[in-house]
This record gives C-alpha cells, sequence and structure tokens, in this order.
C-alpha cells in the first residue's frame, strides 16, 4: 500500500496554518445537532475487533436476516462501498450515484486510483465535520481531474417512493433507499414542467460530501469531509455523495483542530469491489419501503405516537465480515 509522509515540520505548520483551500463553513451552535455517538466515541474503549471490523449502529441480531427475508434487505454494490481506514479504526461508506451520480464517479475513480492514502485528515471540528484530501498538505501536485458542477438537489419523481417520518422546515423529510433526505411534497409535481420536485440529502450525522471554495458551488474536486453532528446550514449548500453505514465512531475518534498537527492519516479508501474476497465486507441496509422497516419506525415511536427526528433514526444495516 502507498505512504505518503507530510512534508518537513516547518513548512507543513505553514501549510496547516494557511488553512486548506477547500472549506466547509462551520455551522452555528444552533445549527449543529449533537449526537450521543460524539460523547461516547470519544470516551469509550473499543477494542482492536471491535473498531476495525465494525457493524452498523443497529443491534439487528433479532432481526429477520437476509437470506431468511431477502425483500427486507438490500445489498449495497461493491463498487458503490468504500472501506476508509485510519489509525483508529475502519469506516464503511455506501455512495449515493441516485443523487449525486458525478461526485459518486468521482470518488470511484479517485478510490480506485488510491489517491486518498496517505492524506491527512486536516480539519477536524467537534460536532461538526471531519475534512480530508488537501494535495498541498503532502506534497502531491493539484489533482488533474476538472472541478465538478454542484449537486446539491435532485429531481424526485412521484414513483421514487420516499418514507416520510417528520419534516424538514417547509419540506417532508424520511428516507431514500436508506438514505436521510427532505423533499418538497409530491404532490407539487403536477405543477412543475418535468413532473418532478426538488429533493435533496441531509447532512445527518455520517453524511459524506464534497468540499468546495468558498462562494463557487462549481469547484468541488477532491476534498471530502463526514458530518459528526447535524450541520444543517449546509443542506442544499454542499454535495452528499454518501452515508457511513457502520464505523462512525472511528471518525468521531479522529484527532482534532484546525490545523490538526501532526493529523490522522487516512491508510486505506478503497472500493470493496478492488478487494480481494478475504479482506471484502458484505453489507446489507434495511429495504426502508417494507414492511420491516415500518415495524421497525414503530419501535422508535415515543408515548404519544411521534417519530424522533430523521437525524437521530439509524437505519438497521447487516455487515459480514470474511
Amino acid at each position: 500500500m502507498k505512504k505518503f509522509l507530510p512534508l518537513l515540520p516547518l513548512v507543513a505548520v505553514c501549510l496547516f496554518a494557511c488553512g486548506a483551500a477547500e472549506q466547509v463553513e462551520p455551522a452555528q451552535t444552533s445549527d449543529v445537532l449533537e449526537t450521543t455517538s460524539d460523547a461516547t466515541a470519544s470516551q469509550a474503549s473499543v477494542s482492536k475487533g471491535a473498531a476495525f471490523q465494525p457493524v452498523g449502529a443497529v443491534d439487528v441480531s433479532t432481526m429477520s436476516t437476509p437470506e431468511d427475508a431477502p425483500d427486507d434487505w438490500r445489498a449495497v454494490a461493491a463498487n458503490q462501498l468504500v472501506v476508509l481506514k485510519t489509525a483508529h479504526g475502519v469506516t464503511l461508506i455506501e455512495l449515493a450515484p441516485q443523487f449525486a451520480p458525478g461526485h459518486t464517479a468521482r470518488i470511484q475513480a479517485l478510490a480506485s486510483n488510491e489517491y486518498f492514502v496517505g492524506m491527512p485528515f486536516h480539519r477536524v471540528l467537534k460536532g461538526f465535520m471531519a475534512q480530508a484530501g488537501d494535495n498541498k498538505l503532502v506534497g502531491r501536485p493539484e489533482p488533474t481531474t476538472e472541478n465538478l458542477t454542484a449537486e446539491f438537489r435532485f429531481r424526485r419523481s412521484p414513483n421514487m417512493k420516499m418514507i416520510v417520518t417528520g419534516e424538514r422546515r417547509s419540506a417532508e423529510a424520511g428516507f431514500i433507499d436508506g438514505f436521510n433526505v427532505a423533499s418538497q411534497n409530491p404532490a407539487l409535481a403536477m405543477m412543475t414542467a418535468d413532473g418532478k420536485v426538488d429533493a435533496w440529502s441531509l447532512h445527518c450525522p455520517g453524511a459524506a460530501a464534497a468540499a468546495r471554495l468558498g462562494n463557487d458551488i462549481n469547484s468541488a474536486n477532491a476534498q471530502f469531509y463526514i458530518t459528526m453532528g447535524y450541520p444543517e446550514a449546509l443542506d442544499k449548500n454542499y454535495t452528499v455523495w454518501g452515508r457511513v453505514r457502520a464505523g462512525l465512531p472511528a471518525i468521531f475518534r479522529i484527532k482534532r483542530g484546525e490545523p490538526v498537527i501532526p493529523p490522522d492519516l487516512i491508510e486505506q479508501f478503497a472500493l470493496v469491489s478492488g478487494l480481494d474476497a478475504a479482506n471484502a465486507p458484505l453489507v446489507w441496509v434495511m429495504n426502508t419501503n417494507s414492511p420491516a422497516f415500518s415495524a421497525y419506525l414503530e419501535t422508535l415511536k415515543t408515548s404519544s405516537g411521534s417519530l424522533p427526528d430523521v437525524c437521530k433514526i439509524d437505519v438497521p444495516v447487516w455487515v459480514r465480515w470474511p
């Protein structure tokens, strides 16, 4: 595996202090949804096995299995599953090409070329996000890839089923294909030229998204971040290209700072399709259109019959390690 070391200390300090070119604007405190996982992950003593072979956040031991009830579960394709490894553990990220095709294609290409291996998490803010991918901090040339067109929203047709669990300001909030999203009411589709409505991925904890340059919305290239809270102000302003399915605690344990000196490095960033069978996890996400998911939501309701906020609902996941 390729390893890249940071620049000499004096140069590195200058680069880190100057900041990365592609930035994610910090959310105001009131915009950040703090999670129990944040506090737990920073304090808990996690065994090496658990950290490096993570499972989903929901205990699925009493639920159906993908073999027993295949309609309850959706297998994640190997070319849409990223294995991200740092010294703190492994994180599994599912790509979302149905919402951000250009960005997911870019991540697939960069992962296949081991572009992120040796890159630092250079900007890590508590309750906000962990950002990585600044080539200058490890003395690499600028990426040869072109900047990407923003994919902050996608057009949702009435037949793109969404399980609504609540509201997000004036929009519906819920799940499409197991991803946390918000959408205009589909009834509005009859008034649009294409018969569709606007929808967008939410920056709930565990969202994987593209960093960009200041006010240039079409400047995302090869830097990314993973949210550790819910910075709602980023919704519809940054492109979400994936979601963490297992191993989010490993992200919470990444060394914090702005800048981070010395930073935690990415040891692996690969598509499962590029791994040999002995190292390739299998992941199934609960089918959010299934009766099983409806039954699961019933278990989360309060005594008044209401559901938690969409960002506090973890979709069950089966993970099988070799």
